[in-house]
């Protein structure tokens, strides 16, 4: 038998991608079913991996395969986020959160192109400061959004509604991407750029808890600090400014003053007494379809509770249900549902006028050539052109 092609590969990017990856050495090496000791013979010059090993550590990197041949490693980018932590809950980003960050800022560059190459108008994007007050800011949000109380209260399911509050953040210009980035991760993700915004959020929890997310990190955009949220909503005791604003925000935008007090009123509060047990709030939460963590936050808000109430609320409340089923996606369909309808509206605008190829907009988009058009359909023309 002969011997194994071995693959002249640059130990400076071995170095590179494995530190940019966040995994550690002896992760990457069981992985590939291989010795520490290889590894880093192969980040030291000292010896080549086989074109198997090769292909296997770009899939574990997820890195183009390609790009280990590069003559030396790429300067590094910064990823482009502040991450918010408490001092007690500080660690390191996780390998699927640095995966997706650079996508996601790679797509951002892409996206934020098209936008200017087409000639639309700058997404639609309140600024404030932390200093303002969250509740103001939220109703301007909520006028701007264009989602009535009614329209809310009469969406079927928290999974409606997150495809609602994902279309009218969309309709105003913003990216929604929607990762698995798994439950040991962030519950999502924003990065500000005046063409291009984008908040992702993890799929890794339930329907409401989404919600939740989508408009904490949409007031992120509002604050303009791009932001990896990697402090647990688990306490009442979060220690960072900005993630507490963004929380009122969030609670805010989904239920407003005004109608919250009605709801309160109709469900037997008082004004002056406190609500000391989570049966209100649960109610409140099926009502608006939002998680019981912004229907308390709100209710805190509003002064009919104090945030021993916050500390009520089970670890396990933002969990998906276990079971179901169903019959599965295609890669078009998941693609669809992970980018969203504002990104297939952007390539297909950008291959219509000659921007883009069609291969390079399937290739964007990783799906089969065929199914390309199919977007068309939903996606022909941009709202803002």
């Amino acid at each position: 038998m002969g011997r194994a092609i071995e693959v002249p590969v640059t130990p400076a990017v071995i170095r590179w991608a494995i530190n940019e990856s966040g995994y550690s050495v002896d992760e990457i090496a069981r992985s590939l079913g291989v010795d520490s000791s290889l590894l880093n013979n192969w980040g030291s010059g000292d010896s080549k991996p086989t074109l198997t090993q090769a292909r296997k550590l770009a899939a574990k990197l997820h890195r183009p395969f390609a790009a280990l041949l590069l003559p030396s490693a790429p300067e590094n980018r910064p990823l482009p986020v502040e991450f918010r932590h408490s001092a007690s809950q500080r660690r390191a980003l996780n390998p699927n959160e640095r995966r997706y960050l650079r996508r996601a800022a790679r797509y951002q560059d892409v996206l934020g192109w098209l936008v200017k190459e087409l000639g639309l108008e700058m997404p639609e994007t309140l600024h404030a400061s932390v200093s303002d007050n969250p509740v103001d800011v939220a109703a301007q949000a909520r006028r701007a959004l264009a989602v009535t109380t009614q329209a809310q209260k009469n969406w079927p399911t928290p999974s409606i509604a997150f495809d609602e509050w994902r279309a009218s953040l969309e309709a105003a210009g913003h990216l929604v991407f929607l990762f698995s980035l798994g439950a040991d991760s962030s519950q999502g993700f924003s990065l500000w750029d005046d063409f291009a915004p984008i908040v992702a959020v993890n799929s890794a929890w339930n329907e409401s808890a989404r919600i939740f997310t989508l408009l904490h990190e949409f007031g992120h955009l509002v604050t303009r600090t791009s932001s990896a949220c990697l402090e647990p909503r688990s306490t009442s005791s979060r220690t960072d400014p900005i993630e507490r604003w963004c929380e009122r925000f969030a609670a805010a935008v989904l239920m407003p003053a005004s109608d919250m007090e009605e709801t309160l009123s109709g469900k037997g509060w008082h004004s002056g007494t406190k609500i000391t047990n989570l049966s209100i709030a649960k109610s409140i939460a099926g009502l608006y379809k939002v998680s019981l963590r912004a229907a308390v936050i709100r209710v805190i808000e509003l002064g009919a509770a104090d945030w021993t109430l916050y500390d009520q609320i089970p670890p396990i409340s933002d969990n998906k249900r276990k079971g179901g089923g169903g019959t599965g996606r295609n890669r078009t369909e998941i693609r669809e549902d992970q980018l969203g309808n504002r990104v297939s509206s952007l390539l297909v605008a950008a291959v219509e006028r000659d921007l883009l190829s069609r291969s390079q907009a399937v290739d964007f988009l990783d799906i089969p050539e065929a199914a390309f058009d199919s977007l068309a359909d939903v996606g022909s023309s941009v709202d803002r052109a």
